[in-house]
């Protein structure tokens, strides 16, 4: 028996290779001959493998633990490939995605289905899914492209909110808490600003209704933003014109605009190079929409708050605040919560969500991001069928 194993060993080295956690048959996270005494037991009927064990030991995913399993074990063993991968080790988004090459490990046919069916939906420019931190799927329709930038509309909202929440963690913006006559240097002689928080602001629950259209918002001084029509706060109102005041609020408390505080705190982190955002009043850069971006650079800020802040070894935005800003805080009263400019589906998860579907779509308990492109003035019902399409036909073909 051993003397055919050693033989099979010899004949399949070099056509054989490490998979994921595939040879754990003990579940230790160590790949040793301890794996091969464990699945040599099971094949001869002196022992069982059960659960996890049984799915590790399977190393060529056909369903059983044979001959072909145990020497592509050894091989593992032979070749240095001792230790399963941890797929919680933070990625370096600095650095340009890697594409997966195994995708045996889950049903593939049917997501590569999916994409095909998604070239039906005209106004779908790209869309990219990355599972485990690498790309599993990755599509361009029509004119899309993978070096095609463009607006990201609302899904700049989230960046300015990992902005506010990197400047809060610096001790340079005050809690969300802080009333913004304790935000702005002086009240703009507004009584309304003791009555609103940062919060409100993060939240579209200022009770300020959206006074200017886009995007000229950005030409607005700050006396002129607090001193738009208002009701009272803590009711949920999308509004574009009010979420701009974040910019400003992240100017006067660090003296830098959104742009120059990102260049020096986000986006070297996420390899992001000198993007164009429209830029108005004092050079402060558009709170609501116009960050102009890449496709796989965008979902970049996804992985990011997947990876609790992470970016390689650096941390750059705290737990507790990505905590707080994909919690429901809010209800809308559109089948959606909202956090601190992020949208809480009902079931599971976080979105970005720009005008016409521009998306990063979250999912940390199955280790997934899906992001995509579209054509800027799609209908509503293209949007409502591209969001049925990631929420109940991509994101179940995962787990973590």
């Amino acid at each position: 028996m051993i003397r055919y194993i050693f033989f099979l060993i010899v004949f399949v080295f070099n056509m054989t290779s490490a998979q994921e956690c595939n040879g754990d048959a003990n579940t230790d996270s160590i790949i040793n001959i301890l794996d091969v005494v464990s699945m040599v037991g099971y094949v001869l009927g002196n022992s069982e493998l059960i659960g996890d064990a049984y799915d590790n030991a399977d190393s060529n995913n056909d369903g059983s633990i044979d001959i072909l399993d145990i020497v592509n074990i050894t091989n593992l063993i032979l070749i240095g490939e001792s230790e399963c991968p941890d797929f919680n080790i933070p990625l370096d988004l600095s650095l340009d995605w890697e594409t997966e090459e195994d995708l045996s490990y889950f049903d593939f046919e049917s997501l590569d289905e999916i994409m095909d069916q998604l070239e039906n939906l005209s106004s779908l420019y790209g869309i990219v899914v990355i599972h485990r931190g690498k790309i599993v799927g990755e599509e361009y329709y029509g004119p899309g492209g993978l070096n095609v930038i463009f607006n990201i509309f609302s899904v700049t909202k989230s960046y300015i909110s990992t902005l506010i929440g990197q400047g809060i963690d610096q001790g340079l913006v005050p809690p969300s808490s802080t009333t913004l006559n304790n935000v702005f240097e002086t009240d703009y002689g507004q009584p309304y600003l003791s009555q609103l928080t940062l919060e409100n602001v993060l939240t579209m629950s200022t009770g300020y209704s959206d006074f200017y259209g886009y995007p000229y918002w950005v030409q607005q001084p700050t006396q002129s933003l607090v001193y738009m029509p208002y009701t009272q706060p803590g009711y949920f109102f999308y509004n574009n014109s009010a979420c701009h005041l974040n910019s400003h609020i992240l100017y006067e408390s660090t003296g830098m605009t959104p742009n120059e505080f990102a260049q020096e705190n986000l986006f070297p982190y996420l390899g992001i190079e000198n993007p164009d955002w429209l830029y108005g009043y004092n050079g402060i850069n558009d709170g609501s929409a116009s960050l102009e971006l890449r496709l796989r650079d965008m979902i970049k800020l996804g992985q990011l708050y997947l990876q609790d802040g992470f970016s390689g070894e650096d941390q750059i935005l705290s737990t507790e605040y990505i905590d707080q800003a994909t919690s429901y805080q809010l209800n809308t009263g559109m089948g959606f919560g909202y956090g601190y400019l992020w949208w809480i589906p009902p079931n599971e998860g976080f979105m970005a969500i720009g005008y016409g579907g521009q998306i990063i779509a979250v999912f940390p308990e199955r280790n997934l991001v899906i992001g995509t492109h579209s054509y800027t003035f799609s209908s509503q019902s293209y949007q409502n069928s591209l969001n049925n399409y990631i929420l109940n036909y991509i994101v179940p073909l995962f787990e973590n």
